[in-house]
């Protein structure tokens, strides 16, 4: 991770500090769970009432405050400073509290085994494979026996005409020009996916055929 350009904080920092400003937050209320989808249904059913859930890569806080409005407590983190601060004023506008934790792109400032649910929804596919593999041990390390993980990898949506991108040697592309310029962007196989967490889950539920769709999975912290 010494080479800054395969740091793609500074996008999402502008890319979240200019959603905020243009006021488009408003139009981002629906969270994951508005569609009851079977899986997202699941997480849910799987968290105790007050469970302590961190939601990774909070982003605006849609998420974050659908689980805070169901009784959870959530902790959020994100490399955009002005998104976790958004989010938790959007909760204290609605009397609700998240938790803000430092996260400096590679850890999280949560003890061992702290967690019992954990929402990574479409973060892991904006960073390398390696570093992807890096932060699925760090949510291994966050996450209590018997957690459930849900995750979100975008469909391949790569090849951007709007974007101009190479390709590193692990599949990563970086962009460099056009509206997703400083954005990495690394499509996954199915299989690539479940490899990030064979070691110390259990799958439970899976959602999408192949790359042209999202892929969502829910797992269970078993080691």
């Amino acid at each position: 991770m010494a080479d800054e350009r395969l740091d793609s904080g500074e996008f999402w920092k502008r890319c979240i500090a200019e959603t905020i400003d243009s006021g488009e937050p408003a139009k981002w209320r629906d969270s994951v769970f508005s569609s009851e989808k079977p899986l997202a249904m699941e997480f849910l059913g799987a968290l105790a009432g007050g469970a302590e859930v961190l939601d990774f890569g909070c982003g605006l806080g849609r998420n974050a405050l659908a689980l805070a409005e169901r009784g959870f407590d959530v902790y959020v983190c994100d490399v955009a400073d002005a998104g976790v601060r958004y989010c938790e004023e959007r909760a204290a506008a609605d009397d609700f509290t998240l938790r803000a934790v430092g996260y400096d792109g590679h850890e999280i400032e949560l003890p061992n085994r702290s967690v019992d649910g954990i929402l990574a929804w479409s973060c892991l596919d904006h960073v390398t494979l390696d570093w992807a593999r890096e932060l699925a041990e760090e949510l291994t390390r966050v996450a209590r026996l018997g957690a459930h993980l849900l995750v979100s990898f975008d469909e391949d949506r790569s090849d951007d005409p709007d974007s101009e991108a190479e390709v590193l040697g692990d599949g990563t592309h970086r962009y460099f020009s056009g509206r997703r310029k400083g954005m990495l962007f690394r499509p996954y196989t199915n299989d690539e996916i479940r490899s990030l967490f064979e070691t110390g889950w259990e799958l439970l539920m899976w959602e999408g055929e192949d790359e042209s769709v999202p892929r969502r999975a829910l797992f269970r912290r078993v080691e």
